[in-house]
């Protein structure tokens, strides 16, 4: 046997503590985390990083479209936006208009329109806001509940097939990279 994955991890680890006075097993991980992995000038594949997140994460989103399609064609609701206003307003007892469109990142014509479909469809109510008399706020309906009651398994099992593949640690380090990209 020649060992010549432990050599050159003898190499680094040489390297190492030539410049860094921790002997923790962490520190050196990061260090060498940033050795093999910071971008290089003349890596050309450097450059398309951003490109290749941002396609990946507009495949996902795609991908997860495409999924709900088929469970929310069989129900009163129509999109994943709109399931998605359903579930927040199941959490808290109501929202204003605009603060549940802002909290989905929509442009305001087009959360209206969700709140106006979800509305004719009679799975959500809106009502004066009390403190402010310009703005109206919604809550769900029982008919609302009773529909996100009817979804909520079926979307939770493309939740839960399109991160299957990812453990526990996994999964928190991906919704915590994700996080960082949404600030």
């Amino acid at each position: 046997m020649e060992f010549t994955l432990l050599k050159d991890i003898i190499k680094l680890i040489e390297e190492y503590q030539a410049t860094n006075t921790s002997e923790k097993t962490e520190d050196f991980i990061i260090w060498l985390n940033n050795k093999l992995f910071s971008v290089k000038k003349s890596d050309p594949h450097s450059t398309q990083d951003e490109l290749l997140i941002a396609f990946k994460i507009m495949l996902l989103n795609k991908e997860l479209k495409k999924q709900t399609k088929n469970v929310l064609s069989k129900s009163n609701v129509s999109s994943i936006d709109e399931y998605s206003f359903l579930l927040h307003l199941d959490y808290q007892e109501s929202f204003r208009k605009m603060e549940l469109v802002e909290l989905h990142n929509l442009e305001a014509p087009t959360g209206i329109e969700i709140i106006k479909r979800l509305l004719k469809n009679g799975l959500i109510d809106e009502f004066p806001d009390e403190k402010d008399k310009r703005a109206k706020r919604i809550k769900i309906t029982k008919k609302g509940i009773s529909e996100l009651l009817s979804l909520k398994p079926k979307i939770d099992l493309i939740f839960d097939r399109l991160t299957k593949s990812l453990n526990l640690n996994e999964k928190i380090q991906v919704s915590g990279l994700l996080d960082k990209l949404i600030k």
